[in-house]
């Protein structure tokens, strides 16, 4: 009786972590941010090269449109533009549409 009570506990245990792990883990547009937060900043609030607009809270059907920009298009130069579309180059269609929608409940 002991041993199948301390089981039971156990296996609680064991989906109640996994529980609160899965609920607590960041989101796939929260893990691409921390590439961006370099030059955007953690909370999307700085001006990236000091020319950029800030991020944070953006509309996220802008901030697809600017990402499949930088992505499709191709710049030779090695400026701010270069550098957003080397980052930006391999990432998913998904991928963009995580981190846009992260990005726009960044408070502004």
């Amino acid at each position: 009786m002991k041993k199948t009570q301390l089981t039971l506990f156990f296996v609680f245990l064991a989906l109640l972590t996994s529980s609160y792990a899965e609920e607590n883990k960041p989101t796939t547009g929260e893990t691409l941010f921390k590439q961006c937060a370099g030059c955007h900043g953690a909370d999307g609030k700085n001006k990236a090269f000091g020319k950029s607009g800030i991020l944070a809270g953006q509309e996220a059907s802008d901030l697809v449109e600017s990402i499949k920009f930088y992505k499709e298009s191709e710049f030779k130069t090695h400026s701010s533009t270069a550098v957003m579309a080397k980052q930006v180059k391999n990432i998913s269609d998904k991928d963009i549409i995580d981190l846009s929608s992260y990005i726009s409940k960044l408070k502004k």
